[in-house]
């Protein structure tokens, strides 16, 4: 009898465990959608404010595509919303974190379509912004030994090509 009674408790707590879990997941779906909600509505009042840049909603546009990547990891919209935080990064002058979130797309997110763009993107940073040319010589040298028949490989080779023009 006190056997079967433990049986039945473990298996009222198994229970309550996985019903309890699927409440968690389900309640993280709704959180994700919640942000997603949040991500649509700032990123149309950054597009009606076009002509001056809104700085404190780009900064809790950059706030909400980190915090939604990081609440909902796995989601499709995750690497795209790192990709549009990296742009921010870069417009905002932040050229070393802009560079990091892309290494950090391109390495973790093998599935994205823009995984070479992202690449092209630092060594394009580390050129432009940075002066940088040793650098961007190093990254669109990679870009072209990981994506060879990509669209990036092209912009590396023609960039590479740039940097060993003179300069003025």
């Amino acid at each position: 009898m006190k056997y079967e009674s433990t049986l039945i408790l473990v298996g009222f707590l198994a229970t309550t465990l996985v019903l309890g879990m699927g409440c968690k997941f389900s309640g993280q779906k709704n959180d994700c959608v919640k942000r997603l909600e949040g991500i649509a509505k700032m990123e149309r009042q950054l597009v009606e404010s076009a002509e001056t840049i809104d700085v404190s909603l780009r900064n809790a546009l950059m706030t909400a595509y980190a915090d939604f990547s990081n609440f909902c990891h796995e989601a499709d919209e995750t690497p795209e919303f790192l990709f549009r935080r990296a742009d921010l990064l870069r417009s905002a002058g932040y050229f070393q974190e802009a560079m990091t979130q892309l290494r950090d797309i391109h390495d973790h997110f093998k599935d994205f379509d823009k995984r070479p763009i992202c690449a092209f993107l630092v060594g394009f940073i580390a050129e432009e912004e940075l002066n940088d040319r040793e650098q961007a010589r190093k990254t669109y040298e990679q870009v072209i030994e990981l994506h060879p028949e990509s669209r990036a490989a092209e912009w590396a080779s023609q960039s590479i090509l740039n940097l060993d023009m003179p300069q003025d």
